[in-house]
C-alpha cells in the first residue's frame, strides 16, 4: 500500500465562505496514481470545516442562514471574554461563534477511490467552509491505496 501526503495552502477571502475544492483533490489523486484506496482530507483549523454535499447557490444561502442562527452574531459569548481565558494572546479575535458553528461540521472527511476516482455521488462536492476568515489555512491530503500497476 502506497500512502502520499500533500498540504494544500487555502487562503481564504471573507469572515465566513464557502470555497470547492473537489478539482483540487481531483488533480492530486491523479497525480498520486492510486488506482484503489481511500484519500482523507483534514483541516488543522477549529474554524475551517471540511464538508461534502451540494454545491448549489440556493442551497448555499440556506446553510449561510442555518450557521448564522445556529451561532447569533451579536450574543454575549465565554469564550470572547478573552481577559478571563488562560494564557490567552493579546490579539486573540473574539470568534465563539465560528468555533460554535464548527463544532457541528466536520474537519475531515474520507472518500473511497475506485479506478483513479473519488468515489463522489452525482451532485457531491467537497468543499472548506471558513467560519473565521480570512485567514490563511493549512489542509492535509492523504491518499492511501494501490497504484497503477
Amino acid at each position: 500500500m502506497n500512502i502520499i501526503t500533500k498540504i494544500f495552502n487555502l487562503e481564504t477571502q471573507k469572515e465566513f465562505e464557502i470555497i470547492k475544492i473537489t478539482d483540487k483533490i481531483k488533480n492530486f489523486i491523479k497525480e498520486s496514481k492510486i488506482k484503489q484506496g481511500f484519500i482523507n482530507i483534514y483541516s488543522k483549523h477549529t474554524t475551517l470545516a471540511i464538508k461534502i454535499n451540494e454545491y448549489e447557490k440556493l442551497l448555499l444561502k440556506d446553510f449561510f442562514s442555518l450557521m448564522k442562527n445556529i451561532a447569533d452574531e451579536n450574543k454575549d459569548y465565554h469564550h470572547d471574554k478573552t481577559e478571563l481565558r488562560e494564557n490567552c494572546p493579546v490579539n486573540e479575535p473574539k470568534n465563539a461563534k465560528s468555533h460554535l458553528r464548527c463544532f457541528l461540521l466536520e474537519t475531515s472527511q474520507t472518500i473511497p477511490i475506485l479506478n483513479y476516482e473519488m468515489q463522489l455521488g452525482t451532485y457531491q462536492d467537497i468543499f472548506a467552509v471558513e467560519t473565521s476568515g480570512p485567514r490563511k489555512r493549512k489542509i492535509i491530503l492523504q491518499v492511501c491505496g494501490n497504484c497503477s500497476e
